[in-house]
């Protein structure tokens, strides 16, 4: 409504200036030709010569006049559009700052829009909103950097805090046996439990470790030439005792025999490890696990699957699995000796070394999917 009605007022102006132009250069002709052409009635001096030059008199006055009053015009017209721009452009920047100022107010990302800026401020608004977006971004951000913290706070008291509670019942029952009436039996079997819990607690311990290790932004790779099909043959032959006694064979299937890439192969080596440890621990029922690799030239990449025929990873917790502290049991027991940050640790391995990593998973087959450049490698990551 300001918008049409500051239009209105301009047309109104501008047809107001015309008749003001128009009525006073009829009013100089008119009233400078009367009054001449009565002095010359009254001196009875009308012949054509005179009557000539009269006109031509005129015609100069009101030339001069009207240029006189054109320009006068222009330059009320200038002031007047440069008014109409400044007051556009402040009413823009109100509606700017109020809706700033009411989305401080409000949780959700909100766009702004500038309605009453020219053709030409307009790069002003799209730049303010782009800085607002960013802003909007960076705050949502923090905010869920601070949400993961508590997160991982949480989960790492609760998966400390069950393994250190067992401990201190198994020792105390120990400590508290004065009179000894445990038997050797007992007591060897509550030293044991409780071995085995510490040893839950140092696997944690470590894993965070890693995890905090590999998801700095400083995390460095140890960048050098590896030959990741050897790498996946030995890997497979240190399993195979482990593999024989859960009735699992183990074997490796690469094509070609030798893929020559840059990596580091510390990293890499415990990313397979992570995933064939996985594979033993849950993939229940199985009783292959393959790691398998081949070329893809034409990409530059290399893809590793390591696959195994147990049961399936159920359909809702496969986009999670990379998640940290996530579990498929759906809960916080560590019966099966996870932490929930192992595949976790594998996500950022594979990531820093510039690869992907997904899961495929049916009543047949769950398969880890790799695939890591060949070639690679930044040398600020060189260490």
């Amino acid at each position: 409504m300001k918008e049409l009605g500051m239009k209105q007022n301009t047309l109104e102006w501008l047809v107001f200036s015309i008749k003001s132009v128009v009525s006073a250069l009829f009013f100089v002709f008119a009233f400078g030709g009367a009054a001449t052409l009565f002095q010359l009635l009254k001196h009875h001096m009308l012949d054509a010569s005179l009557l000539y030059a009269f006109w031509n008199e005129q015609t100069v006055v009101a030339v001069i006049v009207g240029i006189v009053l054109a320009g006068g015009w222009l330059l009320s017209v200038r002031y007047f559009y440069t008014q109409l721009q400044l007051t556009t452009l402040t009413q823009a920047v109100e509606d700017l700052q109020t809706q700033l100022t009411d989305s401080k107010n409000s949780d959700a990302g909100t766009t702004l829009t500038a309605m009453h800026l020219g053709r030409r401020l307009n790069p002003l608004a799209t730049s303010v909103n782009d800085l607002y977006v960013a802003a909007q971004s960076a705050m949502e951000e923090e905010r869920d950097i601070e949400r993961s913290k508590d997160e991982m706070i949480t989960n790492v008291s609760h998966d400390l805090r069950t393994p250190l509670t067992s401990i201190l019942g198994y020792l105390g029952l120990i400590v508290n046996d004065t009179e000894h009436h445990l038997s050797v039996d007992d007591t060897q079997k509550y030293a044991e439990t409780a071995f085995g819990k510490a040893q839950q607690m140092k696997l944690l311990v470590e894993d965070l470790f890693d995890y905090t290790q590999v998801r700095q932004v400083d995390f460095k790779l140890r960048w050098a030439p590896l030959d990741l099909a050897a790498l996946l043959q030995q890997l497979a032959v240190s399993y195979e005792l482990e593999g024989k006694q859960k009735k699992v064979v183990i074997s490796a299937v690469t094509n070609p025999d030798s893929i020559e890439m840059m990596g580091d192969p510390d990293q890499l080596a415990r990313v397979f490890m992570n995933l064939i440890s996985n594979a033993l621990k849950y993939g229940k029922g199985a009783t292959f696990i393959r790691l398998s690799s081949k070329m893809m030239k034409e990409r530059n990449l290399v893809e590793v699957r390591v696959t195994n025929n147990g049961e399936p990873v159920p359909e809702e917790s496969v986009d999670r699995l990379f998640d940290r502290f996530y579990r498929v049991e759906g809960s916080r027991n560590t019966g099966t000796g996870g932490t929930g940050l192992g595949l976790a640790i594998v996500h950022s391995v594979i990531e820093a070394h510039g690869g992907t990593i997904r899961v495929s998973s049916d009543e047949e087959l769950t398969s880890f999917i790799i695939q890591l450049p060949l070639n690679i490698q930044d040398d600020d990551d060189d260490v």
